[in-house]
């Protein structure tokens, strides 16, 4: 079976040691790059969804395949054939990637609980599970109008559901099951269940503990064989056990075949208890999954299940919620979030007239009928002591007047509520979004800066912030010389930009935002330059590639007096006036910025800007961005014991050696990656130069280096050659922050995946020092998108924490819902370190949702509890019996054949035959309801006799015995089911071979009247269990060979 063609997109994800379903990525552990991934699937399945509402959105341009049918089918490739070039796909990736990252993120943080993961035959407790996940992303994404959900918690729960729905047809024997349901062996048959996160309880029924569901594989060969591992003939849904996870593998008899089945693969250790073994197929690898085999099926089933989720005609997402909202949650809205944050305090008053009017000249330019038209306006007003309230909406008409009614309020000292505001615009904004800060002011609110770098480095925010003056002691002082320091932090770790001006420079300031707009926020290059006093000018090299369509420029410093002169590819040279293509957004004598057109052939290749005439030992931060579809993002990795690789939590340490992963945007456009390099800070030395190497696997774009984390901060710069052949080369302007002391969670530990009303939840963290003798103090926070987190609070023990050089600590985060706090509800809390020695902040950040309660203890497993009805078991049709001539030598070419019906008025769940099924015979059915069943059972003569058992969801049995053994006493043997039956070789006539056998006869009822006689003189009663008859209590679960001669004494002959 050929397997669609996957594509790329900016994805975050990570990888666990031991994984319970699906492999996150490629990354780490060796697979064979057909395999398929948890990232490989999500987003295979969320762009083809996207192709096909494209399709059907537009059946007079498009024919059905025109969009699911391209290669590749990349975000990128698929938004330039719909929207053309105007549009990217950046939103997009963005709302995949925040999918995709919570779907992974549970096979690392809840690695251990096997309900997340199907393991353990927790089927129907997984799909309650699944169901309360989707009444609650339901509820979320039916409030009110498109603007009133919650997107970004919404996309959580999808990607939870996902995990699960994704794991269920890795790790369960639902693929075998319905192949041999339906009869075929072909690995193009996909069948989902329609059940999965929307029925309780489910219709084929949970495999009981008294059913051992799994026989030893030989797993002395190599590679391992279990093919045929699983019971047949029983119409229960299983999975296997993990060793490690919270469900332990129930003992088997050592001297057993048969047990409960295992997960499997060399992680496993209970691959190497009864049943041996096991049967996940999270990869092609017979090393890591037993049912290697069957691979390939279980991903088309759980791409089917991915696309269904979204986009099936009644239980899709698209169907419910509807298309505006369907629209909002995956980001297809063209446009993104134009956001600001607002100073509101009196002594704004001269600056807000001016703010203002910027703000609604912007709004107003691409409010309508351009592609960059934002799709979400978000202004979140502060002053002190007020934060908000903020406005979120898709309406410029409405931004507009809301914009117009604001009015400046308070301030009497001078800090504001700058956090507070920055935290109310970032949470409200789309991920990826540029915001914008409007202030005069310090912030006065400190202890929410964790918060708010927690939110930006989750939501990949840039922060530029628009200054017109700062504090000085209690008064403020216009066109500051200095940033004040959280600003400073703040734009140095999101990537963005501290501007200055006063109320007169806003007009020419604003017109940045113009360029970022037009621009898709790709970073060339970022450097400080500081210009030697023997020297009067300085350069900057600005390499454009093939998928350059223009250039923005931002030189910051001190600018008086000097030249900017700007050199082309081909050495020409030119000013700012105008020439070779140049608009300048704003000039003065400490900023200008500036864009170059560079659509045309001849303006691509390497582009100088020189500044000229400068003071010595001037200071100037330079910026180049870009409008392209080329960008890369990138996660810092480590190895666990398996192998496997994984995001670190929080921030690097000194010296660690990590992997990085390189995620290239557009891949299609790229011929390939050279090497990553960290740069410092200032962007002119060097701290570490990589390899990359390609990750093999079905999507495209990732590379992986090893590094060695610096002693200081550093943005990363990779290099490349473009598919026309030219160089590029793209920088991470984020700076990452370097730690002595590293803080992670402790895997196994939480428990906020179940917090309820009125509950508790935990997780546990540990700090590692491999500096010098810290004074560590730890704080927590709860924060959401809504202006009030009442109702859940968090707590941190300890407080504090004093650690020498190479020791550990381990610390708890307790989470607490109020009895009233709103199904659905999340926050986020955060966990920040802060060290005594650096005022570098480390911190964890999770997210918690307050679910219904789900008592599990109460409900059976056995939806059939209260069955008391026997099943029944009645013979249609049979054939001749098998004579004493057709049991010989010649058997196999003897058939005879009976057809059966299993009926129950809820379901049927077992069909076994005795003996099992082995050459020359079969069973072919031609009904296999779910409480009634029709089959034909052909055998040869080898083996004339067959005994079926029914039973139904509650253990009750039925039985049918067919017998066609003609016995001869004295000539022909006990049959040997398989196999003739054996004569003697005495060479007698029929006649008298007729003769001895009725003498025989006789002579064997005088022996059993005699043995009779014997046994009740003795005293033996009727109680005891005649040798050769087993009954309902003694018959074994397993299918036996060699009972052909058992009549059940309630059952009739057939």
């Amino acid at each position: 079976m050929e397997l669609p063609k996957i594509l790329f997109v900016l994805v975050s994800v990570l990888m666990i040691s031991g994984t319970e379903a699906f492999l996150p990525s490629h990354a780490g552990r060796s697979l064979a790059s057909a395999d398929y991934t948890l990232t490989d699937i999500t987003v295979a399945g969320i762009v083809r969804v996207v192709a096909r509402y494209f399709e059907d959105s537009d059946p007079d341009r498009y024919s059905p395949g025109d969009l699911t049918g391209l290669i590749p089918l990349t975000p990128s490739k698929l938004y330039q054939v719909h929207y053309g070039g105007c549009v990217y796909s950046t939103k997009f990736e963005r709302a995949i990637s925040a999918i995709l990252s919570e779907n992974v993120r549970i096979s690392k943080e809840y690695a251990q609980k096997a309900v997340w993961h199907f393991n353990g035959n927790q089927i129907n407790k997984g799909n309650r599970k699944m169901i309360n996940i989707r009444d609650t992303l339901l509820d979320n994404l039916g409030k009110g109008d498109k603007t009133a959900p919650d997107y970004d918690v919404a996309r959580l729960y999808c990607g939870q559901f996902l995990h699960m729905a994704q794991s269920f047809y890795s790790n369960t024997n639902w693929i075998e099951l319905n192949r041999w349901l339906n009869g075929v062996d072909d690995e193009d048959t996909i069948t989902t269940s329609s059940d999965l996160g929307i029925v309780s309880p489910f219709t084929w029924r949970q495999s009981p503990g008294s059913v051992d569901m799994c026989q030893n594989c030989d797993i002395t060969v190599s590679p391992l064989d279990c093919s045929d591992n699983l019971r047949p003939y029983v119409y229960y849904i299983t999975s296997g056990y993990k060793s490690g996870q919270d469900k332990k593998k129930p003992a088997a008899d050592p001297e057993s075949s048969w047990g409960a089945c295992s997960h499997g693969g060399k992680y496993d250790d209970y691959r190497e208890t009864v049943a041996y073994g096991g049967i996940n197929k999270e990869t092609s690898n017979p090393n890591y999954s037993p049912h290697h085999h069957l691979h390939d099926q279980s991903v088309s089933t759980a791409l089917q299940a991915t696309e269904d989720f979204f986009y099936h005609e009644e239980t899709g997402l698209f169907k419910i919620i509807g298309e505006e909202k369907f629209r909002k949650l995956l980001n297809l809205d063209v446009g993104t979030s134009l956001s600001f944050v607002v100073d509101t305090t009196a002594s704004m008053t001269d600056e807000i007239t001016a703010v203002k009017q910027q703000i609604i000249e912007i709004v107003e330019t691409h409010a309508t009928g351009t592609c960059l038209a934002p799709s979400k306006y978000v202004i979140a007003p502060f002053n002190d002591p007020f934060v908000g309230p903020v406005l979120v909406t898709s309406n410029a008409s409405v931004c507009i007047n809301f914009i117009d009614n604001l009015d400046v309020v308070g301030g009497a000292d001078c800090p504001e509520m700058a956090n507070g505001g920055m935290e109310l615009g970032i949470s409200n904004s789309l991920d990826g979004t540029i915001v914008y800060v409007y202030t005069d002011a310090d912030d006065k609110d400190k202890d929410k800066l964790s918060d708010v770098l927690a939110l930006i480095k989750k939501k990949k925010i840039q922060m530029k912030f628009l200054l017109t003056g700062e504090c000085s002691g209690s008064r403020r002082r216009r066109a500051a010389a200095r940033v004040t320091s959280s600003y400073d932090i703040i734009a140095s770790v999101s990537g963005g930009e501290v501007y200055r001006t006063d109320d007169a420079g806003i007009k020419n300031l604003s017109r940045i935002i113009e360029g970022d707009l037009r621009a898709s926020k790709v970073t060339i290059t970022k450097k400080s330059v500081t210009v030697p006093d023997d020297d009067d000018m300085f350069s900057v090299d600005i390499p454009v590639d093939s998928t350059v369509l223009e250039v923005l420029v931002s030189i910051v410093g001190d600018l008086a007096g000097t030249n900017v002169t700007i050199v082309t590819p081909k050495g020409e040279r030119g000013t700012l006036s105008g020439e070779l293509g140049v608009d300048v957004f704003t000039q003065s004598d400490e900023q200008v910025v500036f864009s170059i057109a560079t659509t045309t052939e001849d303006t691509r290749g390497e582009w100088v800007v020189e500044v000229q005439n400068i003071g010595s030992l001037a200071q100037y931060r330079v910026k180049v961005s870009a409008n392209s579809l080329v960008d890369f993002s990138f996660d810092l990795l480590e190895l666990d014991e398996s192998g496997a690789l994984y995001p670190i939590d929080g921030l690097p340490v000194q010296g660690d050696s990590l992997k990085m992963r390189v995620k290239v945007s557009a891949p299609e456009h790229v011929g390939s990656v050279s090497g990553v390099y960290l740069l410092d800070t200032t962007g002119k030395e060097t701290l570490f130069t990589g390899e990359v190497e390609p990750i093999a696997g079905i999507t495209p774009g990732q590379y992986l280096a090893d590094i060695t984390v610096p002693s200081q901060p550093f943005i990363a710069v990779i290099r490349g050659v473009d598919l026309n052949g030219m160089d590029f080369m793209r920088t991470q302007p984020s700076e990452v922050q370097v730690v002595q002391v590293k803080v992670e969670h402790v895997l196994g530990s939480s428990t906020i995946d179940t917090i309820y009303p009125g509950g508790t939840a935990a997780f546990s963290f540990q700090l590692s020092n491999s500096g010098p003798s810290d004074n560590l103090t730890m704080s927590v926070s709860v924060s959401s998108e809504a202006t009030s987190t009442s109702g859940v609070q968090a707590t941190v023990a300890p407080e504090m924490a004093s650690l020498d050089t190479n020791e550990r600590s381990e610390g708890v985060v307790t989470v607490t819902a109020g009895d009233d706090v709103s199904i659905g509800t999340t926050v986020k809390v955060t966990l920040t370190v802060r060290s005594s020695l650096t005022p570098v902040l480390n911190f964890l950040s999770v997210d918690v949702t307050v679910f219904e309660f789900q008592n599990d203890t109460d409900v059976t497993d056995n939806p059939d509890f209260d069955d008391f009805t026997n099943p029944t078991c009645t013979k249609l049709t049979s054939s001749h019996k098998c004579t004493a001539d057709q049991m010989g030598s010649e058997c196999y070419n003897h058939e005879w054949s009976v057809k059966f019906q299993a009926t129950d008025d809820r379901i049927v769940t077992e069909t076994l035959l005795e003996p099992a099924l082995g050459d020359g015979q079969t069973l072919k059915f031609e009904r296999l309801g779910l409480k009634d069943k029709i089959a034909t059972y052909t055998s040869t003569c080898c083996c004339p006799m067959l005994n079926i058992t029914v039973r139904d969801g509650n253990g009750n049995t039925a039985y049918c015995t067919v017998d066609y053994y003609t016995p001869v006493a004295g000539v022909i043997k006990l049959p040997v089911c398989n196999g003739p039956v054996p004569f003697d070789d005495s060479g007698l006539s029929t006649g008298a071979i007729v003769g001895i056998a009725v003498g025989a006869v006789a002579a064997a009822i005088l022996v059993v009247t005699i043995i009779v006689l014997l046994v009740k003189s003795c005293g033996g009663g009727g109680h005891g269990h005649r040798k050769g008859m087993v009954t309902p209590e003694d018959r074994p679960s397993t299918p036996v060979v060699g009972m052909q001669n058992f009549k059940h004494p309630h059952s009739g002959v057939l």
